[in-house]
């Protein structure tokens, strides 16, 4: 039963599942900014102008000042210090790495980039640590069933990247030198106004990387490197005071070495090449109602040449949405969608094809101390047939500070090409994944600071996996999650200062075996400082009860970063970070019982900015 419940993190062919813990967390916990700085932001995942402070759905935001003041590595190591994320990598930078959101993988989960779909059709997911952070200006996180707007994989929520648009000045050069001889050089361009603009960019990373795992037989006790290549592409046309439209591109090309987890290490790498491409056009057909056309395409190919595999995916999709205001704090939302996908392979697929057909409705409703959302999709799929989601969540203010939160929603995991058509392995009668979701919350915003705390429940049924008695894949397994979360976020003496703590109960709900790549108690401590020219950041994150290759325990450990940044004048900008500064031995993931996959040591990092 293993392999049921691993996350999706092997260069191989992947099983999907989908498992469901509802967390909930304060919309400022997670960033450096100051609380009343976050909750004013507007969440676009969530449909309807929302702001952080008012949307009910738990949500996250992470600006550019947020982006750039956690120097991290990649997308994946900021989701990581949201409450209720866990990211499982298989051996340092560029490696397969899992993103658990809520419990789910990444087959759970919906990846967008500006609007528009992208991740591979035949694994199920998209490999969120092959996008370039430096290429992201904004990421929104929202948690809970969302397949009542988004349809199919949105068990775990919805993760949104927005590429950079262009900013003060008329470009960016930086400069990165850091552990394991890695290097980073960025150049970026933009001009325009605040009506018509355009920004492009291009960067470029390499790194020595370290040993991916712990095997050394056979020539696996090497250097794993990794080389990432991207440009970008963002601009706006405004053509009247009632439309606009924008057009972002997204390229990037990295190669990635690892080890031979089943033999000698001769060199192994894969190529992963990703373009996602979104034409928005925006109308404003009066002072209530909005209308938005997305047109999107996303390829993603990933090449690895030792075991004879080249696999593509071709996503084409066309969205159209009216927003329509009544009364003062009341929004109807409706919308329809289609998508095809397509891929090519080396593997005989029977089917190589999918179109997916969409139609949705939400409403938001505000009289008082008493709001709601509510929302309903119809998805018809040309493969594995049709779907109806619903979600409903009610508010109720206590007071102008609490709120209280109680919501329901129901959602379902499409089927991957790989689970309906692999050679030998796929099965077309496998059916969606679904799940059941309830969530109570207490939410606090007052003046300085900000908490929530959250009780969940969720079940899954339809897993799919390896069916032992067909040797193919198969609806087989069920499984539960039961938990509380807790964040609280303040400002004391000119700190930002956050808190958080998930404990999780993930197990199969036939078994009882608790679910592998899940820690059942994560803390999450924070304080950063702005000291005019300079800024400061303290994490530190600590994590217990995690097992993985089918139970076996990994150890407890806590992990400390630090982090600053100089401003030497409105030109030149100076950022370093040390992670791991304790240089602390630990493991979040097994090859096997035996050997494990590697984590980085202490990794010390210098940037050098120039604004033109």
């Amino acid at each position: 039963m293993y392999s049921l419940y691993k996350s999706s993190i092997t260069p191989c062919l992947t099983t999907s599942m989908t498992i469901l813990a509802i967390t909930t967390s304060s919309p400022a916990i997670a960033q450096s900014n100051s609380v009343d700085e976050t909750i004013d932001q507007i969440i676009v995942s969530a449909k309807g102008g929302q702001t952080v402070q008012n949307v009910l759905p738990t949500s996250h935001v992470f600006n550019l000042d947020d982006i750039e003041s956690a120097q991290i590595k990649d997308i994946p190591a900021l989701l990581d210090s949201i409450p209720g994320v866990s990211v499982v990598d298989s051996g340092g930078r560029g490696s397969v790495t899992g993103v658990f959101l809520r419990g789910t993988t990444g087959g759970q989960t919906i990846v967008l980039i500006d609007g528009v779909r992208v991740g591979s059709a035949t694994l199920g997911a998209a490999a969120l640590n092959a996008f370039p952070v430096e290429a992201i200006e904004r990421i929104e996180v929202i948690k809970g069933p969302f397949s009542g707007i988004y349809g199919a994989d949105a068990v775990g929520g919805v993760i949104q990247l927005f590429t950079k648009k262009g900013g003060e000045g008329l470009g960016t050069a930086t400069a990165t030198v850091g552990s394991d001889n890695l290097s980073e050089f960025g150049l970026s361009f933009n001009g325009g106004t605040d009506l018509n603009s355009f920004f492009i960019s291009a960067y470029r990373e390499d790194g020595d990387g370290i040993d991916r795992t712990s095997i050394i037989s056979d020539g696996n006790d090497d250097d794993d490197g990794f080389e990432e290549t991207a440009v970008s592409f963002g601009g706006k046309l405004t053509f009247s005071d009632a439309v606009s439209a924008s057009l972002n591109i997204l390229y990037s090309d990295n190669t990635t070495e690892f080890d031979n987890t089943f033999g000698a290490d001769t060199g192994f790498e894969t190529d992963t090449t990703t373009l996602s491409t979104a034409l928005n056009v925006t109308a404003q057909l009066s002072d209530n109602i909005t209308w938005i056309n997305t047109l999107g395409i996303n390829e993603d190919e990933s090449v690895t040449d030792v075991f004879f595999s080249d696999v593509t995916t071709e996503r084409n999709s066309i969205g159209t949405e009216l927003a329509i205001k009544f009364g003062n704090a009341n929004l109807f939302t409706i919308g329809a969608e289609y998508f095809d996908e397509e891929v090519e392979t080396l593997d005989d697929f029977p089917e190589t094809e999918r179109d997916n057909t969409a139609a949705y409705a939400q409403i938001q409703a505000s009289g008082g101390a008493v709001g709601f959302v509510g929302s309903v999709r119809f998805d018809d799929n040309s493969v594995y047939g049709s779907e109806t989601n619903t979600s409903l969540a009610i508010n109720y203010d206590f007071n102008d500070s609490i709120r209280g939160i109680a919501s329901f929603g129901t959602a379902f995991v499409a089927p991957s090409f790989n689970q309906l058509f692999f050679p030998f392995f796929g099965n077309p009668d496998v059916l969606p994944e679904e799940s059941e979701s309830f969530e109570l919350s207490l939410v606090g915003n007052h003046p300085g600071f900000d908490w929530r705390i959250s009780a969940y429940r969720t079940d899954v049924t339809n897993l799919i996996g390896f069916d032992l008695t067909t040797f193919l894949a198969g609806n087989i397994n069920e499984a539960e999650f039961e938990g509380i979360e807790f964040e609280i976020a303040a400002r004391v003496a000119d700190w930002n200062l956050s808190a958080g703590v998930d404990l999780l109960s993930a197990d199969d709900a036939i078994t009882g075996q608790q679910l592998d790549n899940r820690a059942e108690q994560t803390i999450r401590l924070g304080a950063s400082r702005d000291f005019g020219k300079f800024d400061l950041r303290f994490d530190v994150k600590g994590e217990s009860d995690r097992v993985d290759a089918g139970g076996t325990e990994i150890a407890s450990f806590v992990l400390f970063d630090v982090s600053g940044s100089y401003t030497i004048n409105e030109h030149w900008k100076i950022l370093a970070n040390i992670d791991n500064i304790f240089d602390s031995d630990y493991t979040v993931n097994l090859v096997s019982p035996t050997e494990r996959f590697n984590t980085e040591g202490t990794q010390a990092k210098l940037t050098v900015k120039y604004n033109f």
